[in-house]
């Protein structure tokens, strides 16, 4: 069986496009006709740039439905998508390489009944991944186990005037510190991840050579045997998304407060009414209560306002709020591909008491966010979006066919996405207008000319590319 994909339409006649939950909610990619790896992987080679464009517009978006079978096949698929992976991982969970991958790993290496709080992958770093990829093995049958996602421009309008000014002013300060071993049976999830696992080494200097290279903050040795890694830094709240100007909320507080485990538990349980989560949210509290509240410890990730005052229940229960108001929620299949923007939109893992559970995931090249700043409103970064000549150009998004997997976009929906396209066009137009006026004749807006869908008429010398099953 062979399908072919008309170029000058950005093959979206072959695929079936729809809204998960609605028109602001992540697109959902499903087959039309051809569920194969190959053509999937060729697909997204050719209409990367439209892929990337629709999760600036949505956040995310998923491609469901293919037959991605394992952690190679999920690679391979990612990889079309994103030719510029990266190997190099610096947050706080524990994850393992995935066997015959260069750059799918476990998604958290941490028991499946903990939950991990939204948050933008490796937030806190000066130069966090500009997007990530995760993908379903083995989906839960059992209530929880979603990677849900939340809009962290909304967030960040949604807190009050009054807490985002103190957030601003303040800034948030950053301590990191990982014991040479990993520990165990802990609730922060952080201190499961030793220094030696962090940076592939057990050697100091190199670490030091490393955090140095990487612009990292400097590393201080403290602890009995100075063998303990410890960094501080004051990093901003809140940043510009590089490519719209938006304002997101930007940082790990939510994620390291002390109250953030059982918080995150009581959320899902009120949700899911798993009865289990109320015994672990009342265990989780009693411990957490006593070691991080009457004793004193600190969280291995430990976040305070800039000044090293604490960031309260109060305050940081508000930021919960904010982001359990946008939260939103799909249930895994097996194959499933996440595709997020992770300069606007956050993920965070729902508990699950099915053990066989399994989430892997990848990532891009970093992004250095202060410079992103700088870059914005010059010009330099600038958004992926293709362009079409004529209303023609833009296939008619319909009602997809009964058998296909969770299409959702009706007919007002399919116009409406279809006006967006247009209106995207016209902006992108005089966007590219003034690009050229002010860059040098060398610089393109399009970085990846031979994947964009619309100029692909001058790259391959036919108007079709076959893909097999």
């Amino acid at each position: 069986m062979h399908s072919t994909m008309k170029t000058l339409s950005f093959g979206l006649d072959q695929v079936n496009v729809s809204f998960l939950q609605g028109p602001s909610s992540p697109l959902v990619i499903t087959p039309r006709w051809n569920d194969s790896l190959e053509f999937i992987t060729k697909w997204l080679e050719l209409n990367r740039s439209w892929v990337e464009d629709q999760m600036l517009a949505y956040g995310a978006v998923f491609v469901r439905g293919f037959q991605i079978d394992n952690a190679p096949d999920f690679e391979r698929a990612v990889n079309a998508l994103q030719p510029d992976l990266c190997d190099a991982y610096r947050g706080t969970s524990p994850r393992s390489l995935k066997e015959g991958c260069k750059y799918a790993f476990s998604a958290a290496d941490v028991p499946v009944n903990y939950p991990i709080a939204q948050h933008l992958e490796m937030s806190f770093l000066r130069s966090p991944p500009r997007q990530l990829y995760f993908g379903c093995m083995k989906a839960s049958s059992k209530p929880g186990g979603e990677t849900a996602l939340c809009d962290f421009r909304k967030v960040y309008r949604d807190l009050s005037p009054e807490l985002r000014e103190k957030l601003a002013t303040k800034k948030i300060k950053y301590t990191r510190k990982h014991a040479k071993v990993g520990e165990r049976f802990t609730y922060d999830v952080g201190a499961m991840l030793g220094w030696p696992q962090l940076f592939g080494t057990s050697d100091k200097k190199e670490v030091e050579r490393i955090t140095k290279e990487e612009n990292a903050p400097p590393v201080q040795w403290v602890g009995e045997n100075q063998d303990c890694f410890l960094q501080e830094w004051i990093d901003e709240p809140f940043q510009q998304h590089p490519v719209t100007g938006e304002h997101v909320w930007f940082n790990h507080s939510q994620v390291f407060h002390w109250t953030t485990f059982p918080m995150e538990l009581w959320h899902s349980f009120t949700r899911i009414k798993d009865i289990h989560l109320i015994f672990h949210f009342i265990l989780v509290s009693l411990f957490t209560f006593i070691k991080y509240g009457f004793l004193g410890y600190k969280m291995a990730l430990n976040t305070t306002f800039g000044d090293g005052t604490p960031i309260s229940f109060q305050e940081m229960n508000e930021i919960r709020r904010a982001i359990h108001k946008n939260m939103t929620y799909s249930r895994w299949q097996k194959g499933d591909i996440l595709c997020i923007d992770n300069f606007s939109t956050s993920h965070g893992r729902q508990p699950t008491y099915d053990r066989s559970r399994q989430v892997i995931v990848a990532w891009s090249q970093p992004l250095d966010k202060n410079q992103a700043q700088l870059d914005q409103g010059t010009g330099l970064l600038t958004s992926n979006k293709t362009t079409a000549n004529s209303e023609a150009d833009v296939p008619d998004l319909m009602e997809s066919p009964d058998n296909s997997p969770l299409s959702t976009l009706t007919k007002e929906e399919a116009q409406e996405l279809k006006q967006l396209f247009l209106t995207n066009r016209f902006e992108d137009q005089m966007a590219m207008a003034f690009s050229k006026r002010e860059q040098s004749k060398k610089t393109s807006v399009h970085k990846r000319l031979s994947s964009c869908p619309t100029l692909a008429a001058s790259v391959f010398s036919t108007d079709e590319v076959t893909a097999s099953a």
